[in-house]
């Protein structure tokens, strides 16, 4: 074998091996001991996977309870709510009742007031001789126009009023709608509007109109 040759085997034998050999032979680890590292190790992640699959089913059973927790609380949250727009709506109806009283009120005091007004017409034909019982009814007559003009202005404000009570309920009862599906932005105009009115909204209407604009 030439000397050229010798020379292209050494450096084919450096190409294929380029791990440097060990300085201390006793730093190479024996079989045994290699897989007892390995067996270490292999103890060591299956511990730690079982850690973490026990933390993680933990977890999933707190997650649970919560949300049954949660669960249980929105139905009830829904139950009362149902409860007060129950409530909102019977007083509703007495109000509704209270006004239709009224305007039968106002209309019998409308009826009476037409008929003496048409009493005091007749009078006024037979003043003849009669002068002193017509100036008595003009007298009563003028009175109950006062009284009438009173009890018009009173009526018209109770009747606003009571208008006005229905509506700031029918305000409250979308109010409780919107909060209860969450729409904060319609529900912030609709407190705007039912703000001027609240005095008029009963005990009850009352605490939960607090309650809505705590929240």
């Amino acid at each position: 074998m030439s000397e050229m040759e010798e020379k292209q085997q050494a450096q084919a034998a450096m190409q294929e091996d380029h791990t440097p050999p060990p300085e201390d032979p006793s730093q190479v680890l024996s079989p045994r001991r290699r897989t007892a590292l390995v067996t270490y190790l292999s103890i060591l992640f299956a511990v730690a996977f079982l850690f973490v699959a026990v933390s993680l089913a933990l977890e999933a059973k707190r997650l649970k309870s919560s949300n049954e927790a949660l669960q249980d609380s929105n139905q009830k949250t829904s139950a009362s709510l149902t409860n007060s727009i129950n409530a909102l709506q019977e007083e509703n109806r007495r109000l509704q009742t209270e006004l239709e009283a009224a305007q039968a009120v106002n209309e019998t005091l409308v009826a009476q007031i037409e008929i003496l007004e048409t009493e005091a017409v007749e009078a006024a034909t037979q003043r003849e001789g009669l002068e002193t019982q017509i100036a008595a009814l003009e007298e009563e007559k003028t009175a109950l126009d006062e009284e009438k003009t009173a009890l018009a202005a009173q009526i018209e404000t109770l009747t606003q009023q009571v208008q006005d009570a229905v509506t700031v309920s029918e305000l409250l009862q979308k109010a409780l709608l919107l909060n209860e599906n969450g729409e904060m932005d319609a529900l912030a105009e609709l407190m705007t509007q039912i703000e001027p009115l609240k005095e008029l909204l009963s005990e009850t209407e009352r605490e939960l109109y607090d309650s809505l604009v705590i929240d």
